[in-house]
């Protein structure tokens, strides 16, 4: 009996009539476009579950504030979490109104420092530590809102004091470092156009990765337009800045006081300032302070404290935000903030 054969597989149609090379170029490019599919999928997976990169805090435009974060979001950014209630806080939500007569109100006004970055999870942050601890030291319910924007100055925190109010605060405090005694607000486009201002979600952790921080660093894509971040000590302040931002921090004050809270200044170092180098705007926020009758007081001896027994407080390579251990001090410093206004006339 004669073996059958098996019949030979249909030839692939698309390359029939190629020679024997073009049939082996065919398939190589069939190979890398698979691969090159394949990279990309396992990239996006590890930009997103592993970095935790997809999910940026967005902002919206505003014409007295400049911009402001979106309100009533919350996101997880290199897996940590970042909430947004309804007034554009990084905090909880709370009503308008007091829900008990015991309830203690305060609320903390600044720029990236009281901020804390999206590398700090919300339950580390400056406020949210100051709340727990606040709780513990007075027994009463405390409600704690956190103010804030990256590059904020005096006008664009008094722009937000003025558009929601004190919200039934007790307390008001400002938040300020010695540069912002010229962070006058340029309004410049940046929501939707710097990589620090995001409008809008990225479709894609790969976007995210490349739009926020790869082309800003190497090809300077997506730069923040000049004069928005003023955090540098050797900023030029302008004259017509220094006297807006000064009026701003008086009628901030007043503003406050005339809805019945209480207020107090609160100033935040430098690196360099810690180790004494002094900047002309830490002189001049106080003078405000006093001016105004406004108890006052900042984190040198906190931050001094910290460095000296090797705990870093400051972000690797950063002069004026605040890792983990920074927040704590910010806490306490917030804290004593919080007790002299209650305690002033």
């Amino acid at each position: 009996m004669a073996t059958q054969l098996a019949p030979l597989p249909a030839e692939d149609p698309r390359t029939a009539n190629l020679p024997a090379a073009g049939r082996t170029s065919f398939g190589t490019v069939v190979r890398l476009l698979g691969a090159f599919v394949i990279l990309l999928v396992a990239s996006e997976l590890f930009c997103r579950f592993v970095i935790g990169l997809g999910d940026p805090p967005l902002y919206v435009a505003d014409p007295k504030m400049e911009y402001l974060l979106q309100p009533s979001k919350t996101y997880y950014r290199f897996h940590k979490r970042f909430a947004v209630n309804q007034y554009s806080m990084r905090s909880d939500d709370f009503p308008p109104q007091k829900s008990d007569a015991r309830e203690l109100r305060v609320l903390v006004i600044g720029d990236s420092v009281i901020y804390g970055g999206v590398r700090i999870d919300q339950a580390d942050i400056d406020t949210e530590i100051l709340k727990r601890n606040l709780q513990k030291e007075l027994g009463r319910p405390v409600v704690i809102g956190n103010a804030s924007a990256k590059s904020w100055g005096p006008p664009n925190e008094l722009a937000y004091l003025e558009r929601f109010g004190t919200l039934q605060t007790d307390v008001v405090i400002l938040e300020l470092s010695s540069h912002d005694y010229a962070d006058a607000p340029t309004f410049a486009p940046v929501v939707g156009v710097s990589a620090a201002y995001p409008g809008k979600k990225p479709s894609f952790a790969l976007t995210d990765l490349f739009k926020t921080y790869l082309l800003p660093r190497y090809l300077h894509i997506g730069d923040t337009a000049p004069g928005v971040d003023r955090t540098l000590p050797d900023d030029v302040a302008s004259p017509q800045d220094i006297a807006w931002c000064r009026e701003s921090e008086r009628e901030f004050f007043r503003f406050a006081r005339s809805h019945n809270a209480k207020v107090a200044l609160m100033q935040h170092l430098s690196r360099p300032e810690v180790s004494g180098d002094y900047q002309p705007g830490y002189y001049a926020n106080q003078n405000v302070a006093k001016e105004e009758g406004v108890p006052y007081v900042d984190d040198a001896n906190e931050l001094r404290i910290s460095l000296q027994q090797g705990q870093d407080p400051f972000n690797s390579e950063d002069p004026i935000h605040l890792n983990t251990v920074g927040q704590v001090i910010l806490a306490r410093v917030l804290q004593t903030s919080t007790n002299l206004a209650l305690n002033s006339k």
